[in-house]
């Protein structure tokens, strides 16, 4: 009993061989070159993922060009999240590995509370406060740590979106220059450093987001490429 309990918990932490294991039988066998002894139905398919975009339009209605393209990254960016998480349980969004603290839940729900945060604090845009109030679990502590949440991933989509179209857009849109220093309490900043900040806030916590789909393992996520490269989608 005590051997089938640690061969449990190596499949679920994914520890050692339990790696191997945790990938199923098809898998398993497929790795060994024996594909005729798994008892399995046929495998499905990974989800086919958002296709790559290699060109970047400026969102439009912005006076600033450098801000209309730093939005319509960030745009990208979200679509490329959307799409990573929007087919998944509530079990997958709240899975934590072994030696881990955040989930996608709180990973996501982070991601538009930081977004949120550092847009109204360069641009003194205010944040509606029902709004405010449903950001509240994507919080960092001052040691880094995220609060443990459990949001719906449809939540989660539609907080993300909510910021984007109530917070940064309404607040960058009609700025004509976006280097003038802001006298900050912590820190001197402008609005082009707080946007390089968050396309590259969104990029780090996206590629954990990835990373956290596939330990939870499954449901294989597949990125692809459009008929055409560059075709928007």
């Amino acid at each position: 009993m005590r051997v089938t309990r640690r061969l449990i918990e190596t499949i679920a932490y994914r520890e050692g061989f339990g790696d191997v294991l945790a990938e199923g039988s098809a898998s398993l066998a497929e790795q060994f070159r024996v594909p005729q002894l798994a008892m399995t139905m046929k495998p499905s398919s990974p989800k086919p993922g958002r296709p790559r975009r290699y060109d970047l339009y400026p969102a439009p209605g912005f006076r600033n060009q450098d801000a209309a393209y730093a939005v319509a990254a960030l745009d990208e960016l979200g679509e490329r999240l959307f799409d990573l998480v929007s087919d998944l349980p509530q079990d997958a969004a709240d899975f934590v590995p072994k030696g881990a603290i955040n989930s996608i839940a709180m990973l996501v729900v982070h991601m538009a509370w930081a977004e949120a945060g550092w847009i109204a604090r360069v641009t003194q845009a205010p944040i509606p406060p029902d709004l405010q109030q449903r950001l509240r679990p994507g919080r960092q502590a001052a040691t880094g740590d995220l609060s443990p949440s459990s949001v719906s991933v449809s939540q989660q989509i539609e907080l993300c979106r909510r910021v984007r179209q109530e917070v940064t857009r309404p607040a960058l849109r009609s700025l004509t220059d976006i280097d003038v220093e802001i006298t900050d309490a912590q820190r001197p900043m402008t609005v082009r450093g707080v946007l390089m900040h968050l396309i590259w806030h969104w990029t780090y916590h996206s590629g954990q987001v990835g990373l956290l789909r596939r330990l939870w393992g499954r449901s294989r996520y597949q990125w692809t490429f459009g008929e055409q490269l560059g075709t928007p989608r």
